[in-house]
């Protein structure tokens, strides 16, 4: 069939994607290839109820991109660039420390295409920091759209390793999905956290003496020359997954500066990340997924997030397993852990010259 070249019709060169945010954010963004601008709410709800702060709070936005002309060889598919509108959509749930939902394609290659909108309907809990509609506190990023360019090139600038970028891409996707979740099932927002933070670890490389304590190593040690055996197999997977820990550990850690911190850790804030207590805590985060994925035992009412903002919870916790309430009390709560991978993934990205703090 011969494609119409009617002006009306879609250009196929410009995919434009429909993202949605229950925070609200102003102004527009415009570059040669990417614009951001808002896509008016329909009449469902008095146009007040999305925009004021409230569980229906909704702000929608348009990404259009310029892509290149479509191959139009039989045997090639229409092209599908709704992946990088959902990446897209991942970096601004990161910038901004806001839940963002990526609706799909309304425009796609030359055609028109229905968004998904479910999303779109869902209530949130206005109060937690990543539904408001205040700037986050750690790590503050005004809320105007326009402040994607701090991190546009990203999309555009070919120079960027790959690799480098197909992780990230991955670490911010991660983070997206936890937000997403937070509200309707924390445990698996709680565990998409810690799965950003293990890729975002995979970037830092430590030899065994810079993450494992003496003791460890000379279990380490000891195992190697050790006739293969069950025992001997278990004490090397502890091995491995000790080393993995630490380097879980090691990594995040150095990615936090003393902005991170909002206490000095005296006695009345115990519910607060100091640096004495940074590293146990994000290494109970890590024991807390690992006793989940072995035993599956529920966390989901200790961690979910609530109008109870802290990063650890009082030691008031009644849990029959010893262990695990030993877990529970050192690790950080979800709004703790979510705080903590966003100033990570923002350190990173900083640190690679990924993102200007101030592009003005």
């Amino acid at each position: 069939m011969k494609k119409s070249n009617h002006k009306l019709k879609p250009d196929e060169t410009v995919q434009k994607m429909l993202v949605s945010t229950t925070s609200r954010m102003v102004g527009e963004y415009e570059s040669d290839t990417i614009v951001i601008t808002l896509a008016l709410s329909s009449n469902d709800l008095p146009p007040r109820m999305r925009i004021i702060e409230n569980p229906l709070s909704r702000s929608a936005y348009i990404i259009a991109l310029e892509t290149p002309p479509r191959n139009r060889n039989a045997s090639i598919t229409v092209p599908n660039y709704s992946a990088t509108g959902e990446t897209i959509c991942a970096y601004l749930s990161v910038l901004f420390g806001k839940r963002f939902d990526f609706h799909g394609s309304v425009e796609r290659t030359g055609y028109y295409q229905i968004p998904d909108l479910a999303a779109y309907g869902r209530i949130c809990n206005p109060k937690l920091p990543f539904n408001s509609h205040e700037e986050r506190s750690c790590f503050p990023v005004p809320m105007k759209i326009d402040r994607f360019e701090s991190i546009e090139r990203i999309f555009t600038d070919p120079k960027i390793d790959k690799k480098l970028l197909s992780k990230l891409d991955a670490v911010c996707k991660f983070y997206m999905q936890a937000l997403q979740n937070a509200e309707i099932d924390p445990e698996i927002a709680y565990l998409h956290l810690i799965t950003a933070g293990e890729i975002l670890s995979s970037f830092f490389s430590y030899s065994q003496k810079e993450i494992l304590d003496q003791e460890t190593l000379k279990d380490l040690e000891t195992i190697k020359n050790e006739i293969e055996g069950g025992d001997s197999i278990a004490k090397r997977m502890s091995g491995r997954l000790t080393s993995v820990k630490r380097s879980f550990v090691k990594s995040l850690c150095s990615l936090l500066d003393d902005p991170f911190y909002t206490t000095d850790g005296t006695e009345e804030n115990t519910c607060y990340f100091t640096p004495a207590n940074i590293e146990k805590s994000v290494g109970a985060a890590y024991d807390l997924r690992s006793t989940y994925v072995h035993t599956g035992v529920s966390f989901e009412r200790l961690i979910e997030p609530s109008v109870f903002d802290k990063d650890l919870r009082p030691d008031n916790l009644v849990v029959d397993d010893k262990n695990f309430a030993k877990i529970l009390r050192k690790a950080p709560t979800f709004p703790g852990l979510e705080r903590l991978m966003r100033y990570c993934i923002l350190r990173f990205m900083s640190s690679r010259k990924l993102l200007d703090p101030n592009p003005e």
